[in-house]
């Protein structure tokens, strides 16, 4: 509906659930659960995402993508051997969509997609790619 509150009896009904623990390489920013305050946000960034004007700071998109442990780590080591310096499999897993085939084939083809719907008139309109990079505590060699 039009008054912001589309999606409320949507985030009331969601179950939250635990992971029993955490079994990837990529632990340092893992959590076992979120907060109903990050599900709150999220469905307001969802909302924020399919109204037309995007002045007010909302209108983006956002593209979730799950890696496997060893793209993380091929996207450490492949970020290492491009810019000289060593990330944790936590942030390699935030560079699997630019470094493995797989994921960025998926990353193109909805970014695409985003940007033929989004302008009737022949704009095609455009978009970035943003991936935050941290070193982190969790950066060994034996990873």
């Amino acid at each position: 509906n039009g008054n912001g509150n589309g999606n409320a009896n949507e985030e009331r009904s969601l179950t939250m659930k635990r992971l029993d623990g955490i079994t990837s390489v990529a632990t340092s920013l893992g959590a076992l659960e979120v907060t109903p305050a990050v599900i709150h946000r999220a469905h307001r960034h969802q909302r924020r995402g399919r109204c037309d004007d995007t002045s007010a700071g909302g209108g983006e998109d956002v593209l979730s993508y799950t890696c496997t442990d060893a793209e993380a780590v091929d996207a450490c080591v492949k970020f290492a051997l491009d810019h000289r310096m060593l990330v944790e499999p936590a942030c390699g897993a935030a560079l699997a969509p630019i470094y493995s085939e797989r994921l960025r084939g998926r990353l193109l083809e909805e970014l695409s997609g985003m940007r033929q719907s989004s302008s009737g008139d022949g704009d095609r309109g455009s978009s970035a790619i943003v991936v935050e990079v941290c070193g982190g505590g969790g950066v060994s060699a034996e990873v």
